[in-house]
């Protein structure tokens, strides 16, 4: 694969083994329907939960699980727009989707469609780069956001706005932004996006309301 094909910033999660990403952090026992309920039930977020905690290692899992099949939809469908449906890159592409599905459908039936579905609506608590092993601007950043993947990357800072961050979902490609998510130099916090520019700021409340965006990132402690 090469730039000009399209699958640079894909091309290293394909070869990965999906059974040890999927598998990595996988909790001894899986969570029952009770124990989904209480993990949800609790006052704290879960990303202050300890890494060695059941709730913390099972969500953490769906989310990366949920992150490497949008990156797997998203090479399939680059593949079949660079190179037709017949190419032996795209039959590559197509069977790895195949079995990020298979393994996706075995880990949702483990945990069960409410825990599954509960734990794609917590805040990120993974954050997958595609590329070298050091770290370079070259490498693709993906987090989970509301239940869709997004690439995230640093954007730069105006006097105004020293932190800027730029969000863009990954699947499908550039339907939703790119947004743009900055810290202001009194400190507060701004998004572009639509739930952001029409409901938030034209509250008198808008310093203590935040979109799912400025949530994902504040979660991650990056804004």
């Amino acid at each position: 694969m090469n730039e000009q094909a399209g699958f640079v910033r894909f091309t290293p999660m394909a070869r990965m083994g999906v059974e040890q990403v999927l598998g990595r952090g996988r909790p001894a026992t899986a969570p029952t329907p009770q124990m989904a309920r209480a993990v949800m039930a609790q006052s704290r977020p879960l990303c202050a939960h300890s890494e060695c905690e059941l709730d913390r290692c099972a969500v953490e899992l769906v989310q990366r699980g949920q992150i490497i099949l949008d990156v797997s939809i998203a090479d399939l469908e680059t593949a079949e727009r660079v190179h037709g449906s017949f190419h032996p890159t795209t039959w590559h592409f197509r069977n790895a989707l195949g079995e990020v599905r298979r393994t996706w459908a075995c880990l949702c039936a483990e945990l069960g469609a409410n825990f599954i579905e509960a734990a794609l609506d917590q805040p990120p608590l993974t954050v997958l780069t595609l590329g070298k092993a050091q770290a370079t601007s070259d490498n693709v950043n993906l987090i989970l956001i509301a239940g869709q993947t997004y690439q995230i990357q640093a954007a730069a800072g105006t006097e105004l706005a020293p932190v800027q961050w730029q969000i863009t979902r990954l699947n499908p490609p550039l339907s939703h932004g790119p947004y743009y998510i900055c810290r202001l130099v009194d400190g507060s916090i701004q998004c572009d996006c639509a739930d952001w520019t029409y409901r938030i700021a034209e509250t008198s409340h808008a310093e203590h309301s935040c979109c799912k965006h400025v949530n994902a990132l504040s979660a991650l402690g990056w804004i």
